[in-house]
């Protein structure tokens, strides 16, 4: 895809027509707990050996949901210090979590 291929639609709704990455970064909304269901789907668009790095909220919704799923992948879980992105005007805990996929 180039920059003239530019798709608008909800992400949770896109498949894998949409292609498959190697690599995925992302930052995904947190309210209501999305993180968790735009961190699973960005999964499901991964190549073999390839690689997420997402940003999440670190609350007891997203701990439950991911730390298990991050660890069955051999995965990483960081929890990011208080108030690291306070300047963009939020103070939510966050985490970096990052797993390959086999």
């Amino acid at each position: 895809m180039g920059l003239q291929d530019i798709e608008v639609r909800d992400f949770l709704e896109t498949d894998r027509n949409l292609g498959t990455f190697d690599r995925i970064v992302m930052n995904s909304p947190f309210q209501n707990a999305a993180d968790i269901a735009h961190i699973l789907h960005a999964a499901t668009l991964l190549n073999p050996g390839a690689r997420l790095v997402a940003l999440c909220a670190n609350g007891p919704r997203q701990q439950a949901a991911l730390i298990p799923w991050v660890d069955r992948h051999g995965g990483t879980w960081k929890e990011l210090p208080d108030g690291s992105f306070s300047e963009a005007g939020t103070n939510v805990r966050t985490a970096l979590l990052t797993i390959d996929i086999d």
